[in-house]
């Protein structure tokens, strides 16, 4: 049985370190998940997928996929004796 009260604050609240490591864990997928059969028929298909987060580590896998071809291009070397740090983001 699980009972959800709304308090104004985490301080002094018995319970809330382990709560706070419980939800941490299943957050970092080292704890298991209820079986499917114990879940709410809604929450049986799965949550859907933080948009901002799927872009940072989308716009994260871009830029080192584009860091290593470039570092492996002829142009690369190139650049390298006129100014080591490029490519840069500033200008």
């Amino acid at each position: 049985d699980v009972t959800v009260r709304w308090i104004s604050g985490h301080d002094g609240v018995v319970g809330n370190e382990i709560a706070d490591k419980q939800a941490k864990l299943a957050a970092e997928g080292r704890r298991r998940s209820s079986p499917n059969r114990d879940l709410p028929l809604y929450l049986r298909a799965g949550l859907s997928h933080n948009l901002a987060a799927l872009k940072q580590s989308h716009s994260k896998d871009m830029k080192d996929k584009w860091s290593e071809q470039w570092q492996t291009s002829t142009r690369y070397a190139r650049t390298q004796c006129i100014d080591p740090k490029l490519p840069s983001a500033s200008f």
